[in-house]
């Protein structure tokens, strides 16, 4: 049976991940990414059902189009594979994780998973146009507000601590933003995008006040590795760099193992 969701996931990973990549790349565009088929970039023709099956076409078509014989960017199996890749980490953090009640469990594996679709596309959409849209992250707070009304009624949260959670999200983009503006001043220059910070707020209160504070120091890590990695393989690319995946890379790290980060970090402080 966990075989069988394993790859009920995969495969729901695999479709999710062509339609965020899809969806990113229109909004980049400022393309109707509601409605419209999908067409090939290099001749426009419109694709058959055939040739959108996640990863199978992109192999059997040898990453070409049928119709021009264009190559089609490795972009788009990449997508899909990582997203699957992602939404099997977030099954087996629900096989394996906590003891808590099976609904609760649930409740949240999919609230992770359609929050982990919004990073997902924050990163495409911000790697491609250094921009975060406001509407991604706007899905993203609704998403929180719909689940935790659902782990109220189930009786797995109080308002108490979804309170908590909002207060946290509250704190970590005002701490940023303080931040931000200390360093704009210093630098005399935009230190951090107002999408960055919104951004740190939305994880905020998925992850409470123990994740945000470590999300800050994580995505600090990550975003100089990413830096790092960037000037290597692209020496002459701006210096200017999209926070935002390093950001949503960390937050991902975080909604799978908070508690363990948390209680090593809390191990060595007592």
């Amino acid at each position: 049976m966990l075989i069988y969701f394993g790859v009920l996931v995969t495969i729901l990973g695999l479709v999710f991940g062509s339609f965020l990549n899809c969806t990113a790349m229109r909004l980049v565009r400022g393309e109707d990414f509601v409605r419209g088929r999908s067409r090939c970039p290099n001749c426009g023709h419109e694709l058959t059902a055939i040739e959108l099956i996640p990863v199978l076409s992109f192999l059997i078509q040898k990453g070409k189009c049928r119709h021009c014989g264009e190559k089609i960017s490795a972009r788009y199996i990449v997508s899909e594979i990582v997203f699957a890749a992602l939404s099997l980490g977030l099954y087996f953090k629900l096989i394996f994780g906590s003891g808590d009640a099976i609904d609760a469990q649930m409740i949240v594996f999919l609230r992770n998973w359609i929050l982990t679709g919004c990073l997902f596309l924050i990163s495409l959409t911000d790697l491609e146009s250094q921009e975060i849209y406001n509407g991604v992250l706007l899905f993203g707070f609704a998403n929180f507000a719909v689940f935790a009304v659902a782990l109220i009624v189930t009786k797995n949260a109080d308002i108490y601590h979804v309170g908590l959670s909002l207060l946290s999200g509250l704190a970590v983009g005002a701490v940023m933003l303080l931040l931000s503006l200390i360093m704009d001043k210093i630098l005399n220059k935009d230190s951090m995008g107002g999408g960055d910070i919104k951004l740190f707020a939305l994880l905020g209160i998925y992850l409470g006040f123990a994740g945000a504070y470590e999300l800050v120091i994580l995505s600090c890590i990550t975003g100089l590795i990413f830096a790092g990695i960037r000037r290597i393989l692209i020496p002459e690319a701006s210096k200017e760099f999209s926070f935002g995946p390093a950001i949503a890379l960390s937050g991902y790290i975080l909604l799978l193992s908070e508690e363990y980060i948390t209680g090593w970090y809390l191990s060595i402080l007592l």
